[in-house]
């Protein structure tokens, strides 16, 4: 017999459910309909950004703050600059990497983050 939060788990998008895997791989907190009515309320552009956003810091170590409901509320993504840091020759061997213009600078982007960012005078670099 499923628990109440895999049939929760179930019920909600195969996109809240990939978000989930990211900031809650071990399943500490409960899903429930507040987390996927405010994910749902979420365009599907700030969904990409948000799912982005905490990827790219889970590759680079980083914590998270708070519940999944407190991340999905709270958090306002941005895209990383790779420029400059250590991950990036792994990163280009994996990722298609652009050269981009954002918020008034260039930098080294994924290219999904150049396309989800709606970034300019995007250039490819591998």
């Amino acid at each position: 017999m499923d628990t109440l939060n895999n049939v929760i788990t179930k019920r909600f998008s195969k996109s809240l459910v990939c978000l989930l895997k990211v900031v809650d791989p071990e399943r500490k907190h409960k899903v429930d309909a507040l987390l996927a009515n405010k994910w749902d309320k979420l365009t599907l552009a700030e969904q990409r950004k948000l799912y982005l956003f905490l990827l790219y810091r889970r590759w680079r170590g980083l914590p998270f703050f708070g519940t999944p409901y407190e991340i999905v509320c709270n958090c306002h993504p941005q895209p990383f600059n790779w420029n400059g840091q250590p991950m990036i020759n792994r990163l280009m061997k994996e990722t298609k990497m652009v050269r981009a213009f954002y918020n008034g600078n260039y930098g080294i982007y994924t290219a999904d983050e150049a396309r989800i960012w709606e970034m300019t005078d995007v250039e490819p670099l591998n």
